[in-house]
C-alpha cells in the first residue's frame, strides 16, 4: 500500500493546476521558491562560502591595496568595511574562484527554473564540467580589477581637466563589466560557448538591460549593505549562511527569463523550423554561425543525453539535454 493508510501517498495524482490558470509573476514565484528552499539555500551558502574562501581572503588584501585611504582607529571596523566590499564584489560576482561560482550558479539556475537540484552531487558535477572555464574566467576577471584599480590610482594623483572624464569613463566601463557577471556564469552552466563568446554576449546584454541591471546591481549592494548597517554581527553572521544565497537568487531569477526569451527560446524555434540563421538578440549581433557550436541545457538535472546539433541563436546552437 502507499502510503500509510493513503496518507503521504505521492503516487496518487493530485488536483494539478488547472489549463487556464495564469502564470505567477516572477515576483510571487521567488518568494515561493526561497520559502520552499530556504535550508537549502543556507547549507549552499556554507558550501559556497567554504569553497570560495580563497577569493573572500584575496578580496580582503586586494583593498588594502587598492583602496589605502579607507582605514579605520578600530581594528574590527576597518575589517567590517573591507568585508563589506568585498562581500558585494563576491556577490556579483566579479572576484570569485570560478568552479565555485559554476556550480553554485547551476543550483540557483535550477531553482529559478522550479527544477530540482542534488545540491551537493549537481554542484560537483558543474564544478568539474565547468572547471577550465571557470578558471579561466576567475583569471581574466583578476586582470581586468587589477588594471582598473591601477588606472583609478593613477587618475586619483591627477591634476589635469582630464582627470574627471578619465575617471568617469573608466568607472562606467567598470559597471558594465560588473553587470556582464549577472550572466557570464548562467550562460556558462547553460550554454556550450567559448570564453569569447560568453564575454561578448554578456556584454551585449549588460548594454541592451542596462537601466534593469543597474537596478539589480543597486538591490544586491543594498541588500549587503543594509545586513551590516543595522547590526554588523547580524551582517556578519549572514555572510557564510545566507547573504550569497540570497543575492544569487535574484540575480538568476532576474537572468534566466532573459536567456530564456533571447536565446533559448529562439533556439527551440530554430531547431524546429531547421533553420541555421545567424543569431541575433533584439536586432543586436551576438555571434555568427561559423564561430562555433553551443549547447543549451534545457532539461531535468538527472538527463545527460545531447541532442543533434542544430544552428540557433546563439552561435551555432546545439541543444543539449544536460550540461
Amino acid at each position: 500500500m502507499a502510503g500509510f493508510f493513503g496518507f503521504f501517498d505521492y503516487t496518487k495524482p493530485g488536483p494539478g493546476i488547472p489549463k487556464d490558470a495564469p502564470p505567477k509573476a516572477r515576483f510571487i514565484v521567488f518568494f515561493e521558491v526561497l520559502g520552499r528552499k530556504f535550508w537549502p539555500l543556507v547549507r549552499l551558502n556554507m558550501m559556497f562560502f567554504l569553497f570560495n574562501l580563497p577569493a573572500v581572503v584575496f578580496v580582503f588584501f586586494l583593498s588594502h591595496y587598492y583602496i589605502p585611504q579607507i582605514m579605520f582607529e578600530d581594528a574590527l571596523m576597518d575589517l567590517l568595511v573591507r568585508l563589506i566590499i568585498g562581500s558585494i564584489f563576491i556577490c556579483i560576482p566579479v572576484i570569485t574562484v570560478g568552479p565555485v561560482q559554476a556550480g553554485f550558479t547551476y543550483i540557483l539556475r535550477n531553482y529559478s527554473r522550479e527544477e530540482h537540484a542534488f545540491l551537493w552531487w549537481d554542484f560537483k558535477d558543474a564544478f568539474k564540467d565547468n572547471f577550465k572555464q571557470g578558471l579561466l574566467v576567475s583569471l581574466i576577471d583578476l586582470f581586468v580589477v587589477f588594471i582598473i584599480g591601477f588606472d583609478l590610482n593613477i587618475y586619483g594623483t591627477m591634476t589635469s581637466n582630464i582627470k574627471p572624464i578619465a575617471s568617469g569613463m573608466l568607472v562606467m566601463f567598470f559597471v558594465i563589466y560588473v553587470m556582464m557577471h549577472f550572466y557570464i556564469y548562467p550562460m556558462m552552466v547553460t550554454f556550450k560557448l567559448s570564453t569569447r563568446q560568453l564575454y561578448k554576449n554578456a556584454f551585449i546584454f549588460a548594454v541592451m538591460k542596462f537601466i534593469p541591471n543597474l537596478l539589480i546591481l543597486v538591490l544586491v549592494a543594498g541588500l549587503v549593505l543594509a545586513s551590516f548597517y543595522f547590526n554588523s554581527l547580524i551582517g556578519a553572521v549572514l555572510f557564510p549562511f545566507l547573504t550569497y544565497s540570497l543575492t544569487g537568487l535574484i540575480i538568476n531569477f532576474y537572468v534566466y527569463p532573459q536567456l530564456k526569451k533571447y536565446m533559448i527560446d529562439k533556439i527551440e524555434q530554430a531547431d524546429g523550423a531547421g533553420n541555421a540563421e545567424e543569431g541575433t538578440i533584439a536586432g543586436e549581433e551576438i555571434s555568427s554561425g561559423a564561430e562555433g557550436n553551443a549547447a543549451v541545457d534545457d532539461s531535468s538535472t538527472e538527463e545527460n543525453d545531447k541532442a543533434e546539433n542544430t544552428n540557433g541563436d546563439v552561435d551555432s546552437a546545439e541543444e543539449n539535454s544536460g550540461k
